[in-house]
C-alpha cells in the first residue's frame, strides 16, 4: 500500500512539473478570491459514510485535492464521526447536506404532503447540524428525485440542489464555473457500470469548454457494496485531472 501511495504521489509531482503545456482555453483570469478561472472538477460524495471518507483525507490533503461532502442520516452518526466531519471541514472540504433520512423526496411528498417533506426531511436534520456547528450551504436530493416546486422552494434555503445525469450524455454534468442553481452529478461507482475512458472524456470535455465536471461517489475502495469507486480508479481520475490542469472546485464555490 505504501508503495503504491508513493508512486501515485510521484506521477502528481512529475504532471505537476513536467513540459505538458495549457491550452489556450485553460488560460484564463483569476478571480478577486484568487481562484482561477478553469475548467475544473467537483467531486461529490454521499450518504453518511463518515469514517470511509476520513480514511482518505491524508491522500485528499497530499493531492491537494478538494471535495464536497452531502451528508445524510446525521441523526445517526456518533460523536467521533461528527468530530470526522468538522476536521474534514477545517481541511477545506464542504460539509453538505443530504437530508435527514436518506427518502425520495417525490413518493414522500406524494404520500406525506409537501410541508411535512420539509419538517421531516430537510428542517430537522438541518437544525442537528446547525447545533454541532455545521452550516450546509448547497443540498443534493436523494436518488435525484426532485420536481420544479422542491427546486424552488430548496433554492431559498440552499445555493444549489444537486440531481443525478439520468440521461447517456455525459456532458449534462458539465456546468459553468459560477451562478449554478440545479446541478447534475454524474454517479461514477462501480454500480453504474461507468468506464474510466468515458470519465476521462468529460474531463477532457470540462478543460476544453472551460466548465466543471461533476462527479458522485459514495465510497473509496469499500467492501461488500458496489457504491463504491476502487482505490486505483480514484487516483487515475485525480492524475487525469492533474494532467489537464483543472481545479478542484467545491459546489459552493461553483453556484449562484
Amino acid at each position: 500500500m505504501k508503495t503504491n501511495i508513493i508512486l501515485f504521489l510521484g506521477a502528481i509531482f512529475f504532471l505537476s512539473i513536467s513540459g505538458i503545456s495549457c491550452r489556450k482555453s485553460q488560460i484564463n483570469n483569476v478571480t478577486s478570491d484568487g481562484i482561477p478561472e478553469r475548467g475544473g472538477l467537483a467531486l461529490t460524495f454521499d450518504d453518511y459514510n463518515i469514517d470511509n471518507w476520513f480514511s482518505y483525507i491524508g491522500l485528499l490533503d497530499s493531492a491537494k485535492v478538494k471535495c464536497t461532502f452531502y451528508v445524510s442520516n446525521y441523526n445517526k452518526l456518533s460523536t467521533n464521526q461528527k468530530e470526522k466531519l468538522l476536521q474534514l471541514q477545517d481541511h477545506g472540504h464542504e460539509i453538505a447536506f443530504h437530508s435527514s433520512n436518506h427518502k425520495n423526496f417525490v413518493e414522500k411528498m406524494q404520500s406525506h404532503g409537501f410541508k411535512k417533506l420539509m419538517e421531516e426531511e430537510i428542517v430537522s436534520g438541518l437544525q442537528l447540524m446547525h447545533n454541532d456547528g455545521l452550516f450546509p450551504k448547497t443540498f443534493a436530493y436523494p436518488y435525484g428525485a426532485h420536481n420544479l416546486i422542491m427546486d424552488k422552494v430548496l433554492l431559498k434555503k440552499f445555493k444549489s440542489v444537486r440531481t443525478l445525469n439520468g440521461t447517456h450524455d455525459l456532458n449534462n454534468s458539465l456546468c459553468p464555473l459560477s451562478g449554478n442553481t440545479v446541478i447534475r452529478g454524474l454517479g461514477i461507482d462501480e454500480s453504474s457500470k461507468r468506464s474510466l475512458s468515458g470519465i476521462n472524456t468529460l474531463l477532457s470535455s470540462a478543460s476544453e469548454l472551460n466548465h466543471c465536471a461533476v462527479l458522485l461517489i459514495h465510497n473509496i475502495e469499500a467492501k461488500r457494496t458496489n457504491l463504491q469507486l476502487p482505490l486505483w480508479k480514484f487516483r487515475n481520475i485525480l492524475v487525469k485531472a492533474k494532467s489537464l490542469h483543472l481545479h478542484f472546485y467545491t459546489v459552493s464555490e461553483i453556484s449562484k
